[in-house]
């Protein structure tokens, strides 16, 4: 992927962060960025009459600070000169340097790019390549269905024009009608587009010299404007999930079947998607296991004892491809085309901790690759040396305070996901890295979007009950979130351990507070493909990752035989899928499959449901499908309103007339409460109703009474 333009359509406000970097005659003021940018930060007021041309010149322009070192002149200190610095022509790359004042270096803020240098890290001046052509985007809408979009080729150093024969431009699969001025350099489109869906454009050419530029802009048309907030997120394990071709998986010698591949692949998901699996559900989103290639053959676990292979994919050994044991990259792009034409999203899970021995960045690049301690050996804990420690001997880590490789990972996983046209990443062990590479992502992510894309969500994995923990790799330039697993672990507490709905209030009060304006960006959830599932937590009775623990949901073909555990995994879920942010649904916890540790609770969906399943599936498809009709679940404001140790009743406010009041009772009888609701809501003498069930309750003088059975839960409007 080419250098991007920063700030095209929109201008950063000057703010105290000390640089301003400079190309040409026009200043971008990039918060502490310093983006590569050879192009003109903003269009000129009129109307060119001749092509933009780029500058080799760097001019840095101080606000605040004196002096500037950096590996562009050695480190020597170097005092600005009425408030500038001209750098002259610096080749291409990205230069450490810090802001100097009055002799002391500053430490570099949190949103700018960065890069380390002899473990110390400084903010990054990016220098884009002024010898080759790019594009920018002066305008692009597609809000009222059609797509008006009108971009500027800006030509090398040299001055070689555009060559008009030479623009391909499409959208999609749709090839797009252009107007072209070559004296100006402008390239415009005006295209009705024939039904809601995803349409990015992508826009190629080449100057008469012969040099090309492209561009990338994904792009959704959408009757209703989508949020993050509206996403509802499934995780499918790939593997697990369905076998479209009946292969059955590949059984290496030496690996239990649990522990290898078992069929499922990319066509299966497909399959999925077009039946209606997934919007039944509500779900809007698909979270897929990791997608690359993985080695042959088994490696021994992390119990030293069983080997597995690389079914799940989190064992890289090309960042690029997709497995070909799942269907390689056509069944990928099938997958994804199918999912877009549905309005859905789709997300990848990236390994950026580490890769396979067997992949190219340790075969051609031996030190990109770390040997260091295995995480959980003596002197060597997961949280003792997150950073340093390494999952297996096989997987050795990355160090990204090692810049070739911040640079190498940013720009194939940039690749990855515009060869599939991917909506957003799921960042994998987040505390094990340092921050330069998921802020450097998202950064050149957020570059994208200034010129009209659709935004992104990156959301981390950090394992940890810690809240200020899992907070160190959320901002505004980082990760947008986090799954939320202290209130994982509330939710399992109160439903399948017997807990208080107090506790669970205080969790939910808590990451509320503790997570702030990034709340509504995190990812509650009851279950992932690192802990036991639900049922099997639930019963009690775990046999091991490798052992036979029984499936309870599995008895019953045709009469329901497990009302206690449906009644409190479907009010997990009624809980789970009320709350703001993002949830996540596991594959299979929708129809309470087993299992114990890591590989028995990636067991294979099953394919035919019971009694049991389908019960419960019924009412999760019942509670997704309302998440996604009402507003205030999506979008609400969160306030408990009465509560004990086994009813709890809270609102999801999103405004003037967009309310919802949840209320469940896990008790072993009927309960009653009496319920005030505050005047700011509005609801003076409103009826609510039921959207789930019969139930009804007219607010009184600011106060509705309702009664609930034992494991009934209610979803109130008015």
């Amino acid at each position: 992927m080419g250098t991007v333009a920063p700030a095209i359509t929109r201008v950063f406000p000057i703010a105290a962060f000390g640089l301003v970097y400079r190309r040409m005659r026009h200043i971008i003021v990039t918060l502490g960025l310093v983006a590569a940018c050879s192009s003109p930060s903003t269009p000129p007021p009129t109307k060119p009459d001749a092509a933009d041309v780029k500058s080799c010149a760097v001019v840095l322009e101080s606000r605040g600070a004196t002096g500037v070192a950096g590996e562009f002149n050695d480190w020597a200190e170097v005092a600005f000169d009425d408030g500038e610095l001209s750098l002259g022509d610096l080749p291409p790359g990205d230069y450490a340097y810090a802001l100097v004042t009055d002799g002391e270096r500053e430490r570099p803020p949190t949103n700018t790019f960065t890069k380390w240098v002899d473990g110390v890290e400084y903010r990054a001046l990016r220098v884009g390549d002024c010898a080759v052509p790019e594009w920018r985007v002066e305008s692009a809408d597609i809000s009222v269905g059609r797509l008006e979009a009108e971009f500027a080729f800006v030509s090398a150093s040299g001055g070689a024009t555009l060559d008009p024969d030479s623009i391909v431009a499409r959208a999609g699969a749709i090839d797009l009608p252009t107007m072209v001025d070559v004296e100006t350099g402008r390239v415009s489109v005006s295209f009705e587009l024939p039904t809601p869906g995803k349409y990015t454009v992508h826009l190629s050419a080449s100057d008469v010299d012969g040099k090309s530029a492209d561009l990338w802009l994904p792009m959704w048309f959408e009757n209703e404007p989508f949020v993050w907030q509206d996403a509802l997120l499934y995780l499918v394990f790939t593997d697990r999930f369905r076998d479209a071709d009946g292969s059955g998986g590949d059984q290496p010698t030496g690996v239990a079947p649990i522990a290898s591949y078992q069929g499922g692949d990319f066509a299966g998901v497909t399959q999925a998607i077009k039946d209606g699996y997934f919007a039944d559900l509500g779900v809007n989103s698909l979270w897929l296991s990791p997608v690359y290639e993985n080695p042959d053959g088994g490696f021994i676990g992390a119990d030293g004892v069983n080997n597995f292979v690389g079914y799940h994919g989190y064992w890289p050994v090309d960042s690029l491809i997709a497995e070909t044991r799942f269907g390689g990259d056509e069944a990928l792009h099938e997958l994804i085309r199918e999912a877009h034409a549905r309005g859905m999203r789709i997300v990848f899970d990236i390994v950026l901790n580490h890769v396979h021995e067997d992949h190219p960045y340790c075969t051609e690049t031996p030190e990109f690759c770390a040997t260091t301690c295995v995480c959980g050996t003596p002197g060597c804990g997961y949280d003792e040396k997150p950073r340093e420690c390494q999952f297996a001997p096989y997987l050795p880590d990355l160090d990204y305070r090692n810049h070739a490789i911040v640079q190498r990972v940013t720009a194939d996983v940039l690749e990855l996901t515009r060869k599939f046209d991917v909506d957003a990443l799921r960042i994998d062990a987040a505390k094990h890295m340092d921050h330069v590479i998921m802020r450097t992502l998202r950064l050149r992510l957020a570059e994208l979007e200034a010129q009209g894309a659709a935004p992104f969500w990156l959301i981390g994995e950090t394992f940890t009950f810690d809240r200020g923990e899992i907070m160190q790799y959320v901002n505004d330039t980082e990760l947008h979130g986090q799954f939320d697993f202290p209130l994982f672990g509330a939710i399992r507490g109160v439903f399948a351990q017997g807990g208080s709905f107090r506790d669970l209030e205080g969790a939910a009060a808590a990451s509320q507070r503790e997570y702030g304006k990034h709340y509504s960006w995190m990812s509650p959830f009851l279950g992932n493909h690192d802990v036991e599932r639900f049922a099997t937590l639930w019963a009690g009775n775990s046999e091991g990752g490798f052992g036979n623990t029984p499936d309870l949901m599995a008895d019953g073909t045709t009469e329901i035989t497990q009302w206690d555990l449906i009644n409190r995994l479907s009010m997990a879920f009624a809980f789970l899928l009320t709350q703001p942010g993002i949830p996540l649904v596991y594959y299979g916890d929708e129809v309470g499959l087993a299992g114990a540790g890591d590989p028995d609770n990636r067991r294979f969906m099953p394919g035919t449901l019971n009694a049991n399943r389908q019960e419960l599936l019924a009412r999760v498809q019942q509670i997704g499908q309302l998440r996604g009709e009402i507003t205030a679940l999506r979008r609400g404001g969160r306030k408990e309103l009465w509560i004990n140790d086994d009813m709890y009743v809270y609102v999801r406010d999103a405004g003037p007339g967009e309310v919802a009041i949840v209320a469940m009772n896990k008790g072993s009888g009927a309960q009653t409460a009496e319920v005030q609701v505050p005047s700011a809501l509005g609801l003076t003498g409103a009826m609510l109703t039921s959207r789930n069930s019969d139930r009804s309750a007219r607010i009184i003088d600011g106060v509705f009474s309702l009664t609930l059975d034992p494991w009934e839960y209610v979803i109130l409007t008015p």
